[in-house]
């Protein structure tokens, strides 16, 4: 860009040009090794200056470290944030698809931990799968933060150069150049918001991890396989579900990160400043690192996890998760309110577990008739919950077919931004080529005017 305003020589470009080749090949050693009292970016052109003579700091012009710092920090979240989001989208795919082969696997709802309610696999994925799909759209909203570029903005004032800000931000894949010196290198709000999500979509996974550790638990109502937990050191009998736990641990860590990150911007004036710029960006590596690592974990043991049918159904039966259904069509038969229904079928179940009875059809005469039209057994009530989107199989097929439509219109957002990148990385070969071009001759006035 410098080359084609004339601010620099087109020999100067090819120097430097030459020089980050050759810095490249090196992994940047010969910069790595300087001292740098005033930071990376002053060794690195001292570097430059040392190799190709003083006027290799004229790069500088039209730029400062606060604008190329914000810049440089987008583009080393790019693969991050894409292997991130990536993460989620392939643990969405897996619910979804595990969902639709369990669409009649009937299982227990639990509330306060205790068995509650007739529900099944598939209402229980699909459950997980709407929040982790709200996580994504958080996630997706940061993105055009993320594409708006930052160089141009200077130290915060802009420049009174003829620089091509809108050339530099499409080379570099940015949707556009900055709109707003100030706003461009005082602004870190992009690590907040991306660490936010990151924080939200840690306290789903861990919540996930929570309920499948509730059902590997002492109801055996799912289990692990052997390569998914580990044994203890002294207990041989051990299967320790260690994996769900370290995904609480890394959601723990990710609002600690969230944390520190908004404490050290928290205050600060609204410009460039180490607090935001250094401080409190440190954070948002970690952050993402731990996400992807509870995304994945979390995946792995679904993938692994099995669910005991057996269990689960005699779950069921034994712990008058009916009731409430009784309750309701006691009601509608129209001699009772709720609430008298909703009294007169909890003494029934306290009769039936004090005389040992399997079921609330087991206690025959009451003051009323039982049967299986007001006493519908539990898997006749999951399969016909329809309404409020409960677990029969057509409501959470018609839930699974929005959100597989919303995963893959969020995987085509992310494709067209790789591949916006990946165009822009061409486009800036193309340009940097160029530069090695014999310097076409400069025509005189009025000639090749067609051209």
């Amino acid at each position: 860009m410098l080359e084609r305003v004339g601010l620099i020589d087109r020999d100067l470009a090819r120097k430097v040009l030459t020089e980050l080749d050759e810095l490249q090949a090196e992994y940047f050693q010969s910069v790595a090794t300087r001292p740098a009292p005033r930071g990376s970016y002053l060794a690195y052109e001292d570097h430059l200056r040392s190799v190709i003579g003083n006027e290799a700091s004229n790069l500088h012009l039209g730029r400062s470290r606060n604008d190329i710092n914000a810049t440089v920090l987008k583009l080393k979240l790019r693969t991050p944030y894409q292997e991130l989001a990536d993460e989620l989208i392939k643990l969405l795919r897996l619910l979804c698809g595990l969902a639709r082969e369990n669409l009649d696997t009937v299982f227990p709802l639990h509330t306060h931990r205790q068995p509650a309610l007739p529900s099944t696999f598939a209402h229980h994925l699909t459950a997980f799968a709407r929040a982790l799909a709200r996580d994504l759209d958080a996630l997706l909203a940061v993105h055009p933060i993320l594409n708006l570029s930052c160089l141009g903005a200077g130290a915060g004032g802009g420049t009174t150069l003829p620089i091509l800000p809108e050339l530099t931000a499409s080379l570099l894949g940015f949707s556009s150049p900055p709109l707003n010196s100030i706003d461009s290198v005082a602004s870190r709000d992009l690590i907040l918001r991306l660490l936010a999500a990151c924080a939200i979509l840690g306290s789903s996974l861990s919540r996930i991890a929570e309920t499948l550790l509730l059902w590997v638990g002492d109801d055996g109502l799912a289990a692990l396989p052997d390569e998914l937990v580990g044994s203890s050191s002294a207990m041989p009998h051990k299967r320790n579900p260690f994996l769900l736990e370290q995904v609480q641990g890394k959601a723990g860590a990710i609002v600690g990160c969230f944390v520190a990150a908004v404490t050290a911007m928290h205050s600060t004036p609204f410009t460039n400043c180490v607090a935001v710029g250094t401080e409190a960006t440190r954070n948002v590596w970690p952050g993402i690192d731990h996400s992807i690592g509870a995304a994945r974990l979390i995946r792995l043991c679904l993938s692994g996890l099995t669910i005991a049918k057996d269990k689960a159904s005699a779950m069921l039966d034994r712990s008058f998760v009916n009731a409430m259904e009784t309750a309701t069509r006691l009601t509608l038969g129209g001699d009772l309110d709720f609430r008298s229904a909703h009294n007169e079928v909890g003494q029934l179940v306290t009769m039936a577990i004090d005389g040992g009875a399997p079921s609330l059809l087991a206690i025959g005469q009451h003051d009323r008739v039982l049967n299986s039209e007001t006493s519908p057994p539990p898997d006749v009530i999951a399969r016909t919950a329809l309404a409020g989107g409960g677990p029969a199989p057509g409501a959470v097929a018609t839930s699974l077919n929005e959100l597989e439509s919303g995963i893959e219109r969020a995987a085509t957002v992310l494709h067209d931004l790789d591949a916006g990148w990946n165009r822009a990385r061409e486009e800036l070969r193309s340009a940097i080529s160029s530069i090695d071009e014999p310097t076409p001759q400069r025509t005189g006035r009025g000639e090749g005017a067609q051209g």
